[in-house]
């Protein structure tokens, strides 16, 4: 008798096997990695609270690009000079910058909102995600390390800040009420502030610099390795998240 060898092939997450249909990958350590990590936001009841999610994993802009909770929307544009590979993205810091087209004004909430990043280059210089706008002032980025601090700001007027010794790992600033904004790395909070929030920013995300208004600042050159945008995270929900995320990084060899 003749099987089929397709008949028993693994089956996977939603998320994963739409992702899948997107991009034709086909490494099987990636497609694990991802099932897994899906598996992981399934079970703690995290899958709700993100809007985008680049987990940076085929090797290549196109499959770099796609947001992995719904591959239909905010696809990333990567303009300049950005180096795709195995381990992720990393953008030149000089004429680079990726558009998530996601506008906060549109498609998140004042108070309960968070940005992330997994980087793997330690730099002093740059913001790895965010937007600004003036009149009236609003910040959203996060940059893991610069001018020797991790500074997070999620729809406010000054930026909180907190000094860090390197920016590799996960860095993640969650606003979760009106005076309630937490700068987190790798687990941990390294910073609470009660900075309140003024307006949502009405242009979209960008990743590798800052937007503000219609111009491009704090230019960055550290490798992505993930990047999330969506609903505010608490202590514990963000301590998971970077247990999922640093496990799913184990699991491709490039933890830091």
């Amino acid at each position: 008798m003749i099987i089929n060898p397709y008949r028993f092939a693994a089956a996977y997450n939603p998320l994963t096997t739409a992702w899948i249909a997107a991009t034709s990958e086909t490494d099987t350590t990636i497609l694990n990695a991802l099932n897994t990590f899906e598996a992981g936001l399934i079970a703690n009841s995290l899958t709700g609270k993100f809007n985008a999610l680049y987990p940076f994993v085929g090797g290549n802009a196109a499959k770099h690009a796609f947001n992995f909770m719904n591959t239909s929307t905010f696809a990333i544009s990567f303009v300049g000079g950005w180096t795709h590979s195995s381990t992720g993205a990393l953008p030149n810091g000089t004429n680079s910058n990726a558009d998530t087209t996601l506008v906060p004004l549109t498609t998140l909430s004042l108070n309960n909102a968070h940005l992330s990043v997994y980087t793997r280059t330690n730099t002093n210089v740059g913001v790895d995600i965010g937007v600004g706008q003036s009149v009236p002032t609003r910040n959203m980025f996060l940059a893991s390390r610069t001018g020797g601090s991790a500074i997070g700001s999620i729809n406010q007027i000054n930026n909180s800040s907190v000094a860090t010794a390197d920016s590799l790992g996960h860095f993640v600033a969650s606003r979760t009420g009106v005076n309630t904004i937490d700068v987190y790395k790798n687990g941990a909070s390294i910073f609470a502030s009660s900075e309140v929030s003024t307006i949502l920013p009405s242009v979209s995300i960008y990743l590798g610099a800052r937007r503000f208004n219609a111009t491009l600042d704090n230019r960055a050159a550290r490798q992505l390795a993930f990047a999330t945008i969506g609903s505010g995270l608490t202590a514990g929900e963000i301590s998971t998240l970077y247990t999922l995320i640093q496990a799913f990084q184990t699991s491709l060899s490039r933890n830091v």
